[in-house]
């Protein structure tokens, strides 16, 4: 990593230290090289308390987004996903892409608010052009985020000098037909219809489509 590229592993690494210890097991995805921003990938891996795993970003918040004058959002983020404990994490899996994806996915939402002048913020969805799932046999081919249902706002806001906040959204993977549902209804319309069925914030491969 070259000594000008932009990280948070500080912010972040003390953050999770309020809420973890060296019981708990994690793991770094460590990026090897970097452009622009460092970023790695936090394995939080499920507990007797917590049966799910947690992938959190760390490198996004490094540097600003470009938030719209006439929006109230935290001009810093970092997005994270919840899988379920069965979930195959380990190196060797990761030649596959159903194993892979969570993690390729958060690696471009990192980058994407530096490398093209925007921002991410609260019912923002992410999809690949050619709407394509995102490996095969996943279904989903798009991502919304949100804030997190499981997860307290202690754990997912994170305060840093000047009075500014590091806000942590949640990505709730999506359907070619829910995507389009969100874009006509709007974030909130879709999480109603999404809590109607049952459907949690942890990944669940082959869930039902609440939108065909």
């Amino acid at each position: 990593m070259e000594n000008n590229v932009e990280n948070s592993v500080e912010i972040i690494d003390s953050h999770l230290g309020e809420f973890f210890t060296d019981e708990d097991d994690i793991v770094v995805f460590h990026e090897i090289e970097s452009e622009l921003i460092h970023r790695d990938i936090y394995f939080i891996k499920a507990a007797n308390d917590r049966p799910y795993h947690i992938l959190l970003s760390c490198g996004m918040s490094a540097l600003p987004m470009r938030i719209p004058s006439d929006v109230e959002s935290s001009e810093f983020a970092e997005v994270m996903i919840l899988l379920p404990k069965q979930w195959n994490l380990n190196d060797e899996s990761f030649s596959d892409e159903r194993n892979y994806w969570p993690i390729r996915l958060m690696k471009e939402l990192m980058m994407l608010p530096h490398t093209n002048n925007t921002w991410l913020g609260f019912g923002h969805t992410y999809s690949h052009e050619e709407e394509e799932e995102f490996a095969q046999g996943v279904g989903f081919n798009a991502v919304m985020l949100v804030s997190s249902m499981e997860l307290s706002d202690d754990f997912t806001q994170i305060n840093i000098e000047n009075n500014k906040v590091i806000d942590i959204y949640t990505l709730i993977p999506l359907y070619k037909e829910e995507l389009e549902f969100k874009k006509k209804n709007g974030a909130n319309k879709l999480l109603e219809k999404l809590g109607q069925f049952g459907i949690e914030e942890i990944v669940e491969v082959g869930r039902k489509n609440v939108c065909k």
